[in-house]
């Protein structure tokens, strides 16, 4: 399945236009502030329902406006599949094909995206909040009950906290809660855990053939409190928990709380490895991805690059276009027009170029 067009209205600094897409290879350049991002964005919303920018659907509207608009059509050898979505005020309406979608497994069983913007530098560079988001938003493209088993588990922890924050506290109460969120932890971290280990074998797959056949990466999963092997054998062995918990009115154990290690060569990768080194890994992390949902049956995926490898070198660049290209999958990347290396080899694989105008972003 291929994107060939992208209608925004009222979205970000358009206020009305199409774009078709005409290759399997596009690169969208123009300068800083000319929307190039604001349609990654677009097309990274239609995939989550949320932008990888702002956690508040409003700001995504063009100002002065009071709703936004945005269709995806694709097309294989079979059919055509149209996805739009809608903002107004509070509502939000999703369709595809003219029907409206109650459930996020609908619209994940059309389209699959994989983003990657500077902001993916996180995932090596700053807190466990960033890895855990990463870990749960690849879990959920493969498992759309993930969503509901996040709620419940949002529900769960909440709850906790009010017992803890509670003048008049309930021992009983406090228990009930307690091992509820020890077990919906254990349920989480098994996924996550299968998930990072599936992606450790992928990434040194794609650094052996590459990269180095001697670089080595090992994903690393922590969690705070530790392995216990049952409910009572953790609670035997937190004698303090509760005494800290009420201090702080916060629980403290939990998947919540939990993080995973970047080993690169045998080193924190966070604190050893260069920018280029940090982008590399996270590049071949995205790759990695891919792979993984194509080896279990999800073909309809877009890989989005934001102006991510244009600042590397031209040696790496040109590794990681192989690499990239070697996925045969639809991929839009951006990058300032003042680039010329990126566009002259994607224009050598038969890439679409389209200019964005800042002037002109209609």
């Amino acid at each position: 399945m291929q994107l060939v067009s992208l209608q925004l209205k009222n979205f970000r600094c358009f206020e009305e236009v199409i774009f078709n897409f005409k290759s399997p290879i596009i690169l969208i350049e123009g300068d800083n502030g000319s929307g190039k991002t604001s349609i990654l964005e677009a097309l990274h919303y239609l995939g989550y329902l949320k932008s990888f920018r702002t956690h508040i659907a409003k700001e995504l509207i063009k100002i002065e406006k009071s709703s936004f608009f945005i269709k995806a059509t694709f097309k294989d050898d079979l059919q055509t599949t149209e996805i739009q979505a809608g903002l107004a005020g509070k509502k939000r309406l999703v369709k595809i094909n003219q029907k409206s979608i109650l459930s996020f497994k609908e619209l994940l069983n059309s389209y699959r995206v994989i983003t990657l913007t500077e902001e993916d530098l996180d995932l090596v560079k700053l807190g466990p909040e960033n890895r855990r988001n990463f870990l749960d938003q690849y879990i959920l493209l493969t498992n759309a009950s993930f969503l509901q088993t996040c709620k419940k588990y949002k529900q769960i922890l909440d709850n906790r906290n009010k017992i803890l924050q509670n003048q008049v506290f309930d021992q009983e109460v406090y228990l009930i809660w307690t091992k509820q969120l020890w077990e919906q932890s254990q349920i989480i971290r098994d996924l996550r855990r299968t998930i990072l280990q599936n992606i450790e074998i992928e990434l040194n797959d794609l650094l052996n053939i590459y990269i180095d056949k001697n670089c080595l990466v090992n994903l690393k999963y922590e969690d705070k409190e530790g392995s216990w092997s049952s409910f009572d054998n953790f609670l035997n062995n937190k004698n303090n928990l509760l005494a800290s918990e009420k201090y702080l009115g916060k629980s403290m154990f939990g998947s919540h709380l939990d993080d995973f290690h970047i080993y690169f060569k045998n080193k924190k990768s966070r604190a050893f490895a260069s920018r280029g080194q940090q982008k590399l890994l996270v590049l071949l992390v995205k790759i990695a991805q891919i792979n993984i949902l194509k080896k279990e049956g999800y073909q309809n995926i877009i890989f989005l690059l934001d102006d991510f490898i244009t600042d590397l070198d031209q040696k790496n660049i040109s590794i990681l276009s192989t690499a990239l290209l070697s996925l045969k999958n639809q991929l839009i990347f951006t990058c300032p027009i003042s680039n010329g290396y990126l566009k002259e080899l994607l224009v050598s694989k038969n890439a679409q170029i389209i200019q964005i105008d800042i002037n002109d972003p209609k």
